[in-house]
């Protein structure tokens, strides 16, 4: 599948998700002022029920309620022109929101109209009230009161009447979260084929070179006159030997990734200096640095630097920096190498003036088989797992190891390996 359909797929997909989750919401939204306003007209009505029994139980007809607000979206009030004997308000209150099916917790009082004093207060929780019980209180002399009742938990009340809503909508957030997971892995999936593609051709270029070497020595080999010159004839041999060699690295190379994927490689641990360690191989890579004119500046200030780690492995993990440190260089390499104590660790600092990372190359330099894109240019050999097997290694030795860089000015790596206790 081609980038440009995978694209194509992906928009389409999301404009499809967004679309359903705003038509959704729409919804969502719209059945929930329903509800609201549903709510506001069973309200209005159970007040009037209320207004209409306690009137009733004034006897006198000509007593009538003034006004009926709702102040907010909670609150309700229900005012009164007329004394009025008031006797079991609560079971009233309820009796008249159980008709209108509002089963929900409330706070209501009783105020003097003259002066706003509270005469009476109470919060009703709906699941402890026993209907058959009376409760009777004097509201006084009182000429004109009010009746102010608040709805304490109307939202979730709304809210809970939303539950088939609310499932779809939770049902549409899981297919959203899936679609993104697929998608995520797809992307990943098709970089992995990427990677696997880069890593191939890489293999290829690497193992075909000193085979078509091997092979044409072996052809000088095999002429008859070559017997006669033994200079030329060792000449071939040592071309064959090391080209053989060449190729023994890069499987072992390829077979140290599959260990590492196995669980199956082995630590011989034992007592490292990395000071010592680092002066072998900088004394080893001299030449390599000289021939471009190059230079190591190195600064080792860490008094303590014994760790306890594999030597072959721990030398491989500095080799395999440094050695790319020469290797993506395109000016005279300057490769400063310094170490320091912090807390219980020894620091290695490796930085050089190189070509530097890209941030979106330099997040993915410790994936296996991941080489920085260079076009269809392989100017660079390797098959992108050194950084892996660097970081596998580190990680193994309990140890930490980060990369920086700027594209064109060059890249640091910092490691961190516990010292010996």
């Amino acid at each position: 599948m081609t980038q440009a359909s995978i694209r194509s797929i992906i928009m389409f997909a999301a404009f499809s998700i967004v679309g359903i989750i705003a038509v959704q919401l729409y919804w969502v939204k719209k059945s929930l002022k329903i509800q609201t306003d549903q709510f506001d007209d069973k309200a209005r009505i159970a007040l009037m029920g209320i207004a209409e029994e306690l009137i009733h139980t004034t006897k006198k007809h000509n007593v009538q309620f003034e006004t009926l607000n709702r102040v907010n979206l909670n609150y309700y009030t229900l005012d009164f022109s007329a004394p009025v004997e008031t006797k079991n308000l609560e079971n009233i209150i309820l009796h008249n929101f159980q008709n209108q099916r509002l089963n929900i917790n409330f706070e209501f009082a009783l105020f003097d109209c003259a002066n706003d004093n509270m005469i009476y207060h109470k919060i009703v929780d709906i699941k402890e009230q026993n209907p058959n019980r009376t409760i009777e209180f004097d509201i006084g002399k009182t000429e004109n009161y009010y009746i102010g009742v608040l709805f304490i938990s109307k939202q979730t009340f709304l809210l809970n009447q939303l539950n088939i809503w609310i499932f779809f909508s939770a049902i549409l957030i899981f297919v959203f979260l899936f679609f993104s997971y697929t998608i995520w892995t797809v992307l990943k999936q098709r970089r992995l084929s990427e990677i696997k593609n880069d890593f191939i051709n890489n293999m290829t270029h690497e193992f075909k070179t000193p085979i078509s070497t091997i092979a044409l020595s072996s052809e000088v080999l095999m002429k008859d006159d070559i017997i006669n010159n033994p200079e030329r004839f060792k000449h071939y041999v040592r071309i064959i030997n090391e080209e053989n060699k060449r190729l023994k690295g890069h499987v072992e190379s390829v077979l140290q990734v599959a260990l590492f994927d196995n669980k199956k490689i082995q630590f011989k641990e034992a007592e490292i200096d990395v000071h010592t360690t680092l002066q072998n191989i900088l004394k080893n890579m001299s030449l390599r640095v000289e021939e471009k004119q190059g230079a190591f500046t190195v600064n080792l200030n860490a008094i303590q630097h014994i760790i306890i780690g594999d030597d072959n492995h721990v030398t491989n993990i500095f080799y395999n920096i440094i050695d790319n440190a020469i290797k993506y260089c395109d000016k005279i390499p300057d490769i400063r190498i310094s170490t320091e104590n912090k807390r219980k660790t020894i620091i290695i600092t490796i930085a050089d003036n190189g070509k530097g990372i890209k941030k979106d190359g330099l997040r993915h330099i410790f994936d296996k088989f991941y080489r920085v894109p260079s076009g269809n240019v392989h100017d660079v050999k390797g098959f992108g797992i050194g950084l892996y097997y660097v970081k596998q290694i580190v990680d193994k030795h309990k140890g930490k190891i980060k990369a920086e860089s700027t594209l064109g000015k060059g890249t640091t790596f910092i490691i961190q390996l516990p010292i010996k206790k």
